[in-house]
């Protein structure tokens, strides 16, 4: 563990060293993200002034939802789902056979390769949007707190599993470079309440791909409503992860390398 901290904290220095060349640049990066980011809670609050709503979800509590949802994103995107960018990168140029001779994890190296400090840009509208909420909702109690402690590490789970299913795909097609699209329109469910989709959708979209954990669950027991079947979706994120790991793992031995 110690030495996995390290790797990350000299990849963080060195990445932060290199955008530091160019602040205005990066701090334009990071206030078009947050712009970004609050778009769709923007729209949200227009959506409730209009007298319509999400039925047995107050703004406040959706506003909550949309938040962690981002905040999770802003978690995964630096440490980890960059994955996905840095595999297509360089199995298309050619280079991914550098990582193979490196003396660690191939997924570990791609993964601290991927660290994204502008990503953190996310962190921020995240926690503004979340803080916002919980300041108009009340504060939860120690309980609510674990429960979504545990439910929050279930959507990083959750995000890391599909990073390695779109970045082991590319392995094999390096041509779809709309991956990132798919993930958008797929994890889009995860920033609304479970409630509003229909019975048949709504276990699909916690048990079978579940997405209601990125955002809906972990608010849902912080505002001291935790969802039936909450603890049964956890272990599908742990099913969920194993697959991506041996999804990944299976497309990686399957690599023909820059001269296949």
């Amino acid at each position: 563990m110690r030495s996995i901290l390290a790797c990350y904290r000299v990849m963080m220095k060195t990445k932060l060293s290199e955008r530091m060349a160019y602040r205005a640049d990066f701090l334009i990066t990071l206030l078009m993200m947050l712009i970004g980011d609050l778009l769709i809670p923007f729209f949200m609050v227009l959506l409730y002034s209009t007298g319509a709503s999400f039925p047995g979800w107050t703004l406040h509590e959706a506003l909550l939802i949309q938040g962690i949802f981002t905040l999770a994103k802003g978690i995964a995107f630096p440490f980890f789902f960059g994955i996905v960018s840095t595999t297509l990168y360089h199995v298309r140029e050619g280079s991914f056979d550098i990582f193979l001779l490196k003396p660690r994890s191939v997924l570990f190296i791609t993964a601290v390769n991927s660290f994204s400090i502008d990503d953190f840009g996310r962190v921020i509208s995240g926690g503004i949007l979340t803080g916002w909420a919980l300041s108009k909702l009340g504060m939860p109690g120690a309980h609510e707190w674990m429960l979504f402690a545990a439910l929050f590490v279930c959507s990083l789970i959750v995000l890391f599993a599909i990073s390695l299913f779109l970045s082991g795909m590319l392995f094999k097609w390096v041509g779809s470079s709309r991956v990132y699209d798919v993930f958008d329109s797929v994890s889009m469910f995860g920033m609304y309440p479970r409630t509003i989709f229909s019975k048949t959708f709504q276990n699909i979209l916690t048990y079978l791909l579940p997405v209601t954990m990125i955002g809906f669950l972990p608010a849902a027991s912080l505002l001291g409503r935790p969802v039936q079947g909450s603890w049964v979706a956890a272990l599908v994120c742990l099913v969920f992860l194993t697959a991506g790991l041996t999804y990944w793992n299976y497309m990686l031995k399957n690599y023909t390398s820059a001269g296949g």
